[in-house]
């Protein structure tokens, strides 16, 4: 399991206290700790509960996961359409299963994006001038072909809204390039974007007791969690959706 801090109290020897309980060199649990919370302390423990106890009786909020409860979109609809429905809504995946959802049943809302790599690889074929055929041919054969393989791989960030439920059904997630607009209407945007960013003003208009948390689409807060056994997005939006449910 590993250990998760969503606050650090105030006073100046915090992260020393934190480190002395963790077990931890004083640079290595200031480097865990540093930038926006929740961070995670230590990656890997069989202590979590007696550490997240220290750390609370110094004024920390802590707590234990395991990777293994990361939520993943093989665990969310991944939303392609959406229709406003009295009190609520409905949305469809890739499937065509639809998913109805309560406004009230919205608890947060997170923005983020995502990094799509992909990878291709090119084949071409050339004419070279091989002396040793050459030589070898009497002058007859003056050439080979060579392939030459290459490999190209791209990144490309792909923003998305995640709508988190409170009432234990799958959480939504609404990927830019994924989904129709038309739910917009009048509001509908040419740029793609645009209408990802009107979609989530709409929920926090009509969803007021849910939040809009942008913390994983901050520059830094992913790149800054250590590596588990989970994709980094996922932990990211994990581990602000926890805190969240402690009030941080």
């Amino acid at each position: 399991m590993f250990v998760a801090v969503g606050q650090v109290p105030g006073h100046p020897e915090a992260v020393a206290r934190a480190a002395r309980i963790a077990g931890l060199a004083l640079p290595d649990a200031t480097r865990m700790l540093a930038g926006t919370p929740p961070r995670i302390l230590l990656r890997a423990t069989t202590e979590g509960g007696a550490i997240v106890a220290a750390l609370a009786a110094e004024g920390f909020l802590a707590w234990t996961a395991e990777p293994s409860a990361v939520p993943t979109d093989s665990a969310r609809v991944v939303v392609r359409s959406l229709d406003w429905e009295a009190e609520g809504f409905r949305v469809v995946d890739a499937q065509g299963r639809a998913h109805p959802c309560p406004l009230a049943a919205v608890r947060l809302l997170q923005r983020g994006a995502r990094t799509q790599s992909t990878t291709e690889i090119h084949k071409t074929k050339e004419t070279r001038f091989d002396l040793g055929k050459a030589v070898l041919s009497g002058g007859l054969l003056m050439t080979k072909k060579v392939e030459k393989v290459e490999e190209r791989t791209t990144h490309a960030k792909e923003p998305f809204l995640l709508v988190q439920r409170g009432d234990g059904l799958p959480d939504l997630m609404v990927y830019e390039h994924g989904m129709d607009y038309r739910c917009l209407g009048a509001d509908m945007r040419p740029a793609t974007l645009a209408n990802l960013a009107q979609l989530a003003a709409r929920f926090q208009a009509l969803c007021p007791q849910a939040p809009l948390d942008d913390r994983v689409g901050r520059p830094g807060f992913v790149a800054g969690l250590p590596h588990l056994s989970v994709d980094p997005v996922d932990l990211a939006l994990h581990l602000v959706s926890e805190a969240r449910r402690r009030g941080c």
